[in-house]
């Protein structure tokens, strides 16, 4: 259904859409645009939302949005994909981009006005998860309910990172009535995540150990950072489980063994290709555990793991469907 919901947006667009809504925005007559165009995205899901803004390289952009929900995350990204090609009127967007411009205005709608370019953020980042926990203040919120104080901080940090690196380098958005010692204006904020960019420009393989609640030692590795928003479509979790009979005296493969599973993992690497994609491993106690995602709606990448699996005794696998990548979180 959601398919279906998104091929016939597209149609609607090319065939009248594109030109409603280009002589709309040009007179500022909308009519009832809107509900037409808010019932094609809620066909898609109830919960999508859209808005228009100023491209980067198109004069407009049309954005349909999950508010940062994994799983509407990737449907938008599937209606974004299924778009025709950006003209020099309009582009496309999977989730709300940045726009600091914002700052210099008001948002209405909630308990009072909130003039933006009063708010002042704290932030305090976590080095070795690259998360950071932000805390907004404004003086409006003394004033204001809860629900609007988040709604208002929420949108805040959505238009100074995009909602893209809000999912990316934020663990967690809190909201306070009284200035933080450490705040600093918001519109000075998206030069912090800039540098955070730079320092972590792609994920690396990184190596850990921990015990299990037995006592046996556990051999971790994991991208990090672990980011389910650098893919939204590969939405689907696959655990190879591949067990291994000669271990050493703490569980863990010996050199054979070792060889071994290497070889498995390549096999397996070979066979899945680009489809998907390994975030992380554990290997204790006669067993290795590979975690991968790939797209839930690639039946072909699904039957890879699958015919991996039955031509190797030692191999079970294990698919969930987990577009937020939950299943590795214990991992970030």
């Amino acid at each position: 259904m959601e398919t279906e919901a998104v091929g016939a947006f597209w149609r609607w667009w090319s065939a009248a859409g594109a030109g409603l809504i280009t002589a709309a925005v040009m007179t500022g007559v909308y009519a009832d645009l809107p509900e037409i165009i808010g019932a094609m995205v809620m066909a898609i899901h109830p919960e999508l939302r859209w808005e228009t803004g100023p491209g980067a390289r198109s004069r407009h952009r049309l954005c349909v949005s999950g508010g940062g929900d994994p799983r509407l995350r990737s449907l938008a990204e599937r209606w974004r994909r299924a778009a025709p090609p950006p003209t020099e009127s309009w582009e496309f967007a999977a989730a709300r981009e940045h726009q600091p411009g914002m700052l210099t205005g008001t948002l209405e709608g909630l308990d009072q006005p909130v003039n933006l370019g009063l708010a002042r953020v704290a932030v305090d980042w976590d080095e070795r998860r690259a998360l950071a926990e932000l805390t907004v203040f404004h003086p409006a919120f003394t004033s204001m309910s809860t629900n609007d104080c988040r709604q208002a901080s929420r949108l805040l940090v959505d238009w100074l990172l995009g909602e893209d690196d809000v999912q990316r380098w934020v663990g967690g958005i809190n909201v306070t009535p009284a200035d933080p010692r450490d705040s600093q204006p918001a519109a000075i904020v998206p030069e912090f995540f800039q540098a955070v960019a730079t320092r972590n420009p792609d994920p690396r393989w990184t190596m850990r150990e921990a015990k299990t609640s037995s006592g046996h030692r556990v051999i971790v590795c994991a991208l990090r950072p672990l980011r389910w928003v650098d893919h939204p479509l590969m939405d689907l979790h696959t655990a190879v489980r591949i067990s291994y009979r000669r271990t050493g005296d703490d569980g863990l493969p010996d050199g054979e063994a070792l060889i071994r599973l290497l070889h498995l993992e390549q096999d397996l690497d070979s066979l899945v290709g680009p489809r998907g994609r390994l975030v992380a491993s554990a290997t204790s106690n006669g067993l290795r555990v590979l975690h991968w995602y790939s797209d839930s709606e690639d039946q072909n990448g699904r039957d890879s793991f699958d015919r991996y699996a039955r031509s190797r005794q030692n191999v079970q696998v294990t698919h969930t469907y987990d577009p937020g990548w939950g299943c590795v979180q214990k991992f970030i």
